[in-house]
């Protein structure tokens, strides 16, 4: 027995006597091919097991291969861009996933030989605790109609000390487009408007594409916010206060003009582009609320039932019903700041009032400075200079509304 022969295959024998004996002759077609070279091992692809944290970037490893394409996409379609690394071993997110995630994983390798397989997997990201998500309000509303004057505001109920990484995932859509900015009035709140008055008849749409952005330390946006509304009809209201009188268009065109009575001089109501913020059918309000006195035997206390009431700021301005004062009405300015109307018509302006609605006041004695500077929702958006409006943005720059089609 030959121990040699034994330890080789037969036809790795045959090839070798075939050699011995062939000597120079050149190969024919009846010649054994030398055998392709084939793979140890197939690549195998390592995808994280269990939750991935939403805090920091993926990594995807090939084992047994080197990886030529990656592709990771939500089950919505949503891409998870990333590098694959120099040796071709590993793959890693650009950024961190979405929180709440599942990802479907399909990559192209390549084995020890040069031959390309493809190769699938899966991962699901942790979603984000209760305890670290942003939170917040936003106005208008979904499928709201507003007024030219209009602000997008997001009010959060956290502070926000990334606000510019926060500001770039929120986006504004318009028909027509517009030129607007965002403006961070403090931590917790950021208004949009336009440059302009918007549009009458503008639809809108805002997406809050939050989810897993990192708005402080240990605060992360938790979801994505999408809503649209439509402007309606320009409602503008003047108001001269040395006329003593509100002058009401729509669209341009002239429906009334109503006297009226404004703050005395010592209780000025501030000139200056105001919007509707609110109303009330019946409000309470008192001196003692509006920061005047509440010394029940000052000549300045009252503590009233108002109807039809419409806010225009946070501090205290209202348009609303005053049957009190219907005597000075068009004639003197009696009231404490508010802008008084009779009973009919302070109905009739409640009913045709809504958010946005603009109120403008000339010809009074004191400027709107102070409510700005305090960031009063009522008084920012539109008595702020556009480059100041525009500074206040945490991108320090205007935008171009998207397109919305439909």
């Amino acid at each position: 027995m030959n121990p040699v022969r034994k330890l080789w295959p037969t036809g790795v024998a045959l090839l070798v006597f075939l050699a011995g004996c062939a000597g120079g002759v050149e190969p024919g077609a009846g010649d054994t091919p030398e055998p392709e070279p084939t793979a140890t091992a197939h690549p195998v692809l390592i995808a994280p097991t269990g939750e991935v944290p939403f805090e920091r970037p993926v990594t995807l490893r090939v084992e047994h291969g080197t990886l030529e394409s990656v592709t990771v996409r939500t089950e919505d379609d949503k891409a998870l861009d990333g590098t694959i690394a120099p040796d071709g071993a590993s793959w890693t997110s650009a950024k961190a996933p979405l929180p709440g995630a599942a990802y479907v994983v399909q990559v192209g390798a390549v084995d020890e030989v040069g031959d390309q397989l493809p190769l699938s997997g899966s991962f699901t990201v942790a979603a984000v605790p209760d305890a670290k998500r942003l939170t917040l309000t936003v106005q208008p509303g979904g499928g709201d109609v507003v007024g030219v004057g209009a602000p997008i505001v997001v009010r959060f109920d956290q502070r926000v000390t990334e606000p510019a990484a926060v500001e770039q995932a929120m986006h504004v859509a318009s028909a027509p487009q517009v030129v607007g900015s965002w403006h961070w009035l403090n931590s917790t709140e950021v208004h949009f408007r336009p440059k302009e008055f918007w549009p009458a008849g503008a639809r809108v749409a805002v997406a809050l594409d939050l989810n897993g952005v990192r708005a402080a330390d240990g605060l992360w946006g938790g979801r994505a916010y999408n809503w649209e509304f439509t402007v309606g009809q320009a409602h503008v209201a003047a108001v001269d206060a040395a006329a003593h009188a509100v002058t009401v268009r729509v669209d341009g065109r002239r429906v009334a003009t109503w006297d009226a009575s404004l703050g005395r001089p010592e209780f000025a109501t501030r000139n200056g582009t105001y919007i509707v913020l609110a109303k009330e059918r019946t409000k309470r309000m008192t001196s003692c609320g509006a920061d005047i006195t509440c010394d029940k035997s000052s000549p300045e206390y009252y503590d009233l039932e108002v109807d039809f009431s419409v806010r225009l700021t946070w501090s205290g301005t209202f348009v609303h019903s005053a049957p009190w004062s219907e005597g000075a009405q068009g004639s003197a300015n009696v009231s404490h700041g508010c802008i008084n109307l009779s009973a009919a018509n302070g109905k009739t302006f409640f009913e045709l009032a809504r958010y946005g609605d603009v109120v403008t006041v000339t010809n009074s004695t004191r400027g709107a400075g102070d409510l700005v500077a305090r960031g009063d929702p009522g008084m920012v958006d539109w008595n702020t200079p556009w480059p100041e409006f525009v500074a206040g943005s945490a991108l320090g720059r205007p935008m171009t509304t998207d397109a919305l089609a439909g």
